[in-house]
């Protein structure tokens, strides 16, 4: 799938392995605790999936939950490769989409951002950020809720 993200770069969004010709160097992770989707508040951009850049010596794996502690406290589990897309910017990254469980949420006092949201529903509204709105991140939530690891 090719889209435009909202701050006008073309993508390209893939659910096999291996299409791109950048090494993903980012993460964003969807997931779930106790039957609801975790998201984290950014300060400025809003609602969003947990996600970031992987360290220098750092997997994949590794990132992904980091990220996820470092922005809401969760404790992923099961993390399961998902999608991957690539941003022709300058310079163009990829991002692998992960999906996981989160098995405990704990309190720390350092987030990169306002901690973990828990929402029922996936429903992009004026409270989510606008990297939640694009073409290609419909298409994810929608593969990822058809997926049926979850109910929603």
């Amino acid at each position: 799938m090719e889209y435009t993200d909202l701050n006008g770069y073309p993508c390209k969004l893939s659910f096999e392995r291996g299409v791109f010709p950048v090494e993903s160097r980012h993460v964003l992770i969807i997931a779930k605790f106790e039957d609801k989707w975790l998201l984290t508040e950014h300060s400025e951009r809003g609602l969003e999936f947990p996600g970031g850049k992987v360290e220098t010596g750092e997997s994949l794996i590794d990132a992904a939950k980091r990220e996820v502690y470092e922005e809401t406290g969760g404790r992923v589990e099961g993390l399961e490769w998902f999608a991957e897309y690539l941003v022709l910017g300058n310079p163009p990254f990829c991002k692998t989409v992960f999906t996981g469980h989160v098995s405990a949420i704990d309190h720390i006092t350092r987030m990169e951002t306002n901690g973990a949201v828990l929402v029922e529903r996936l429903e992009p509204d004026n409270a989510y950020s606008f990297l939640m709105k694009d073409e290609g991140m419909k298409e994810i939530m929608e593969r990822v809720i058809k997926d049926g690891k979850w109910k929603d």
